[in-house]
């Protein structure tokens, strides 16, 4: 499965655009982020904040943040669209 991170996040994954897990159908939000941290552990500051998704972090299953539709343990379905998105400002 590929996910999707962006602006701040890429130069921690060395430049790329996204990461590919083996996490996938029938697992959990949380088994792709465990997959995540333990290849970019450096990400695992930006990430996280005691445990949960830390509240400057945004991550879409399916176009949907998964903060309001079910958290960390939400079921990955199959054909899904995992993005992380880190706060994001600028601009006048």
């Amino acid at each position: 499965m590929k996910v999707k991170l962006y602006a701040t996040l890429r130069p921690l994954i060395g430049g790329q655009n996204s990461v590919e897990v083996e996490a996938g159908p029938g697992d959990t939000i949380n088994d792709a982020l465990d997959e995540i941290l333990e290849k970019w552990p450096v990400l695992r500051d930006e990430l996280l904040q005691n445990g949960e998704i830390s509240p400057r972090i945004h991550i879409f299953l399916n176009g949907r943040e998964v903060r309001y539709t079910g958290g960390l343990d939400m079921i990955i379905p199959p054909d899904a669209d995992l993005r992380i998105f880190p706060p994001v400002g600028g601009g006048r």
